[in-house]
């Protein structure tokens, strides 16, 4: 949504006919029924739309304790339309998305989209779409080589994962296994494994940055 977002210059944006058609785009197969693809699909838009954001900072200043926040919301308003199968290519009502003001400015000032070709691959192993968003947000920024230790990876992404031994093995073996993936179809990434961590490299973004 944020690369459509990119593209259009829009806030209001359009998800196709349905859902189904939407999933279509991502390389999802649409499946209907208590159990199939588009009840779950259709329940996780619904919660990522109804999303807000909460961020907090807390520090010490001449010997108070501060903090201080701020809340950002996804989007203002949605409509969703969805069939329980796939329908024939007839006329159907059309699926909208409105961003928030503040979140659409934030993704205008500093955009990193992402390549729906490598989501559609990547769609298997959720560990690996979410090492892929971050790596191309983080080296758009990098100037220099940057390590990211086990543990802050662990803290960022291995929510599931026991804090122990055993469990920071398999981790990092996840991990290992996740950028594999990652570098298969976003080749222009750099990184280098380490015993401390990841070494990010400053890298091109997935998809280049339109000189305007």
């Amino acid at each position: 949504m944020t690369s459509e977002a990119i593209r259009t210059a829009s806030r209001e944006l359009e998800l196709g006919a349905s859902l189904s058609r939407f999933m279509a785009a991502l390389g999802l197969h649409a499946t209907g029924g208590h159990w199939g693809t588009i009840p779950r699909f259709r329940d996780q838009m619904q919660r990522l739309v109804g999303a807000a954001i909460s961020t907090r900072w807390e520090q010490d200043v001449n010997g108070q304790h501060l903090t201080t926040g701020e809340n950002l919301l996804l989007a203002d308003h949605f409509q969703l339309w969805w069939t329980p199968q796939i329908l024939p290519d007839v006329p159907l009502a059309k699926s909208s998305i409105t961003l928030s003001e503040n979140f659409f400015e934030q993704l205008v000032a500093a955009p990193v989209p992402l390549d729906l070709r490598a989501v559609r691959v990547l769609k298997q192993s959720p560990l690996a779409l979410d090492l892929y968003a971050w790596a191309t947000r983080r080296v758009s920024y990098l100037e220099r080589p940057t390590l990211i230790s086990w543990e802050a990876l662990r803290r960022s992404f291995g929510a599931g994962y026991a804090d122990t031994p055993q469990g920071r093995v398999k981790f990092r073996a996840r991990v290992l296994d996740a950028f594999g993936r990652v570098c298969r179809v976003y080749s222009a990434l750099r990184l280098e494994i380490e015993d401390g961590g990841v070494l990010l490299l400053p890298s091109a973004p997935h998809i280049p940055r339109i000189t305007r």
